[in-house]
């Protein structure tokens, strides 16, 4: 089988298509005929070796986590899927995969779940990661209720965009940032209130928020304690906390990491519900990978970026 693998850190250069033996699964694993395989920032972390000291890869290392596709076999202790399901899920090789932009993927059972309805296989692999993680902080970390007031950081990223979304479905006032022609597109996920953050500084205009959800980091997330109400709540996916401003109004601050469990449950009901929409801004083929590494780090494409296998 085809799979993009690096054998050392570095730039697109570094990125080949190997063929690499057919992989067995084993216990609890899936073996996935791979259909799509989505980019995060976290592919050109690994691959650029940012994240080496804490997340180190072992080479030759097969690339991606977000993955769809349909199960081709099963270890003898799976019982969660079966042969023909069409399945999405994180095959990142760190988390126990085998990575996801490769024609076939082994990843534990436990991180994958069936396709909701007839959901195609690049918007199911657009969501694992930035939709896991924006379930996780609006159910979790926030709590979002109906009527409260919540600010979202960057909301049409990938993580946004579906943090607005599903924010606007509990019921709640949502606020967000965004520029350019992401500003039309959470206005229509249901934005309540939208700055053009090139123009309009948020904090200048938006007092007493219940919750906060930063996926910007930076002076955003230095500016988004001021709008919090006293007792209010803040869940940052990328930068570091301010205990000293968080004490000193009360606020419960939290830097997301991890998971909870049935996180992808959860993700794949709202999706089935309609709750959420997956944005998938372009397609690539396998053979342009490198120009797919390149479209995410310049954010030149809106929405998710999928690799067709």
């Amino acid at each position: 089988m085809r799979a993009l693998q690096i054998t050392e850190y570095g730039d697109n250069s570094v990125l080949h298509i190997a063929d690499v033996p057919d992989l067995t699964p084993t216990g609890s694993q899936v073996l996935v005929a791979v259909e799509a395989a989505a980019l995060n920032p976290l592919d050109s972390f690994l691959r650029a070796g940012y994240a080496q000291a804490l997340m180190p890869l072992q080479f030759p290392a097969t690339l991606g986590g977000d993955v769809a596709g349909v199960v081709s076999a099963v270890g003898p202790d799976v019982t969660e899927v079966a042969v023909g399901d069409r399945v999405y899920g994180n095959a990142y090789a760190l988390l126990g995969g085998s990575g996801a932009i490769a024609e076939q993927a082994i990843v534990p059972a436990a991180n994958f779940a069936r396709i909701p309805g007839d959901l195609s296989f690049a918007h199911a692999a657009s969501m694992p990661v930035a939709g896991t993680t924006a379930v996780e902080a609006i159910d979790h970390g926030l709590t979002v209720q109906p009527g409260q007031k919540v600010f979202i950081s960057g909301g049409s990223g990938a993580v946004g965009s579906a943090a607005v979304q599903l924010a606007k479905h509990h019921g709640a006032h949502v606020a967000t940032t965004a520029s350019g022609d992401g500003v039309d597109l959470v206005r229509e996920l249901g934005a309540d209130e939208v700055f053009d953050y090139t123009t309009n500084d948020f904090s200048e205009h938006l007092r007493e928020v219940d919750a906060v959800l930063d996926t910007v980091g930076g002076a955003t997330l230095d500016k988004s304690y001021d709008i919090l109400k006293d007792g209010g709540t803040l869940v940052t996916v990328i930068g570091e906390l301010d205990q000293a401003k968080a004490a000193a109004k009360g606020l419960t601050v939290i830097r997301q990491a991890a998971q909870s469990d049935g996180v992808l449950a959860r993700l794949t009901g709202y999706l089935a519900g309609g709750a959420i929409t997956p944005r998938v801004g372009r397609t690539f083929s396998l053979e342009d990978a490198a120009a797919a590494f390149t479209a995410l780090e310049t954010r030149s494409v809106r929405g998710k970026i999928v690799i067709l296998l």
